[in-house]
């Protein structure tokens, strides 16, 4: 990692890591709108709309997505384009309605979405960190069969040198993404496409005659549907289901955003949702957008932005608003679009076999962040497999429900939400104390927590253990929040419950202000050494001592620690 989100390379360098994005991803919107519009039965005037405003809106988000606005944007690199689970459900919307219908059901679900946004804090356990990582797994290993079989559909009653440029591609990308070197590295995408297509061109494979063809201004055959939006008796069939792809959406990109956050650092930090829940903003705003002008549902978040950053070596502000700024540029160019489009599709399967396979090791480490256990093992295992074998599920059924039944991330990412809940279920039963933020308050948690240990026969030594560590956490949250804020704006909400021989304390703090402390990563970032009259940093290393585990989520207005404490063996 060169340069974090924050950092400015160079004008050059910058222009430079977002050209090596912009080919691959603009390549890859250009054939999935095409894919979408074919298979629905479209006109070439809406391929034209939905291109041109696919291209132009997925750009926007990108510079959006670069600033660091106050609810609004992640501060970072984010590399956009469609939603892959909203694809067959998109392929429906049209073959049945049209741009109408898919319009309407994208605005009305879109609305459900910013309600999740805001309610994000109290679905923390359901949008976890093994279930994020679990979808963005199967998007990969679903996302490579889609692009391969694709590419042998298409070469079927051809000759078998159509997908020989594709096969060299992958061993050039291979190549260079197996250097030591982090300059060659850097060169994996561009230099698989430029073989490939050097193999392509003596080949014939290369359609010029697209690009002759094309006009310089794609504007002048763009046919705008208009506004129809549609609440027939289609619209109410149709809703449900696409309620159901979308919650599978949103699943999606929460991953996403949270992949491209801790890959955009130089040293591990904790996932601060407060920028999640900008980025989801944004992406809710983004795709109302779509749903305003009738085209597809792109704009959002690609955790593959974590594979671009390992090869450059840039997670910078910058890039993110050079790649949108581009992606704008071309979006009118009919021949630009033509010259990417026309890269045969063997070439584009070996691009994102490489991406997609470095994709899935990205969601696999957000799946192992934390230690793996006999439920979180169950959790993955169960889900992938059932995944993965989905395709024979759909052929139970017909219709939505066998289209359910044989997609790959829904059926893995509802067998995931379900465990995760059901499994859950505990938290109901936890025992909660409401109080202030203050020292005044510190006797009720003694009390509070002395109960819990008595009831589970700990002995002095462990309740002091306990109360020692739930105190630092307390000191450390006062020390963070303004002393000039009301009490009364600073509640408290202590819950406990026993996991094995380990007590799992969480403290809830609801506030005015946001702080940028966070206790998770004081922890990680401590050293050996402490300054003497550093008050906070002696109960940062107290608690350390005492708890084996400690995690602070920060959202807007909430902060939530999870303490772990060990009943007989002292934390580390």
């Amino acid at each position: 990692m060169r340069y974090e989100p924050a950092d400015k390379p160079p004008l050059r360098r910058a222009i430079g890591a977002a050209l090596l994005i912009f080919v691959p991803n603009t390549i890859s919107i250009i054939l999935l709108t095409t894919f979408v519009v074919r298979a629905s039965g479209e006109s070439d005037g809406y391929l034209a709309w939905v291109t041109f405003t696919g291209l132009a809106i997925s750009g926007l988000s990108m510079i959006l997505h670069a600033f660091p606005f106050r609810y609004l944007g992640s501060g970072g690199l984010v590399v956009t384009n469609l939603n892959v689970p909203l694809l067959a459900m998109s392929v429906l919307a049209l073959a049945e309605g049209g741009p109408g219908l898919l319009a309407t059901l994208v605005i009305a679900t879109t609305l459900l979405q910013f309600v999740l946004v805001s309610r994000l804090a109290s679905l923390r356990r359901i949008f976890t960190p093994t279930v994020s990582g679990i979808i963005i797994m199967l998007v990969a290993v679903s996302a490579v069969p889609f692009f391969v079989d694709r590419t042998i559909s298409q070469s079927q009653g051809q000759s078998a040198l159509v997908i020989v440029p594709g096969i060299v591609a992958i061993f050039a990308g291979l190549w260079g993404a197996l250097q030591s070197s982090e300059a060659r590295r850097m060169w994996t995408l561009p230099v698989a496409v430029a073989v490939g297509l050097a193999v392509a061109v003596p080949l014939g494979l290369y359609d010029a005659r697209q690009i002759v063809d094309a006009p310089w201004l794609s504007i002048t055959d763009i046919q705008w549907p208009g506004w129809n939006l549609d609440f027939g008796l289609q619209f109410w069939s149709l809703l449900p289901a696409f309620l159901v792809v979308k919650l599978t959406a949103f699943l999606k990109v929460v991953g996403d955003l949270s992949i491209i956050h801790r890959a955009s650092y130089r040293n591990p930090v904790a996932l601060d949702f407060r920028k999640i829940q900008s980025g989801l903003n944004l992406y809710g705003a983004s795709t109302l957008l779509t749903g305003l002008v009738a085209t597809l549902p792109v704009a959002a978040p690609w955790s593959s932005t974590a594979v671009y950053i390992g090869f450059t070596g840039i997670a910078a502000r910058s890039v993110g608003i050079c790649l949108g700024l581009l992606t704008i540029m071309v979006a009118p160019l009919g021949k630009v679009v033509a010259i990417l489009s026309a890269t045969p599709n063997a070439v584009v399967t070996a691009v994102f076999v490489i991406i997609f396979g470095l994709l899935f090791i990205e969601g696999s480490k957000s799946v192992f962040t934390t230690p793996l256990n006999s439920r979180k093992a169950v959790i993955v295992g169960v889900s992938m497999v059932l995944g993965i074998s989905a395709g024979s599920f759909g052929q139970l059924s017909d219709g939505i429900l066998g289209d359910f039944l044989g997609n790959t991330i829904i059926v893995g990412a509802v067998t995931a939400i379900g465990m995760t809940v059901t499994t859950g279920f505990r938290g109901f039963w936890r025992r909660r104390l409401d109080v202030s933020l203050s020292l005044s308050s510190l006797d009720s948690l003694r009390e509070f927590l002395d109960r819990f240990a008595s009831r589970y026969g700990w002995d002095d030594s462990a309740k002091m253990r306990l109360n020692l560590a739930v105190e630092e956490v307390i000191l450390t949250l006062l020390d963070q929040h303004d002393e000039h804020e009301s009490a009364h704006t600073r509640r408290l909400t202590a819950a406990v419950h026993a996991d094995g021989d380990t007590a799992e304390v969480e403290l809830i703090v609801y506030s005015g202000e946001d702080t940028e402390e966070n206790i998770e990563d004081q922890i990680s970032l401590m050293g050996d050494q402490i300054a003497p009259d550093d008050s906070q940093q002696l109960s940062t290393r107290i608690l350390r001592h005492f708890a084996s585990a400690v995690h602070h989520r920060k959202y807007y207005g909430v902060d939530i620690v999870t303490c772990r404490v060990e009943k007989n063996v002292l934390g580390t």
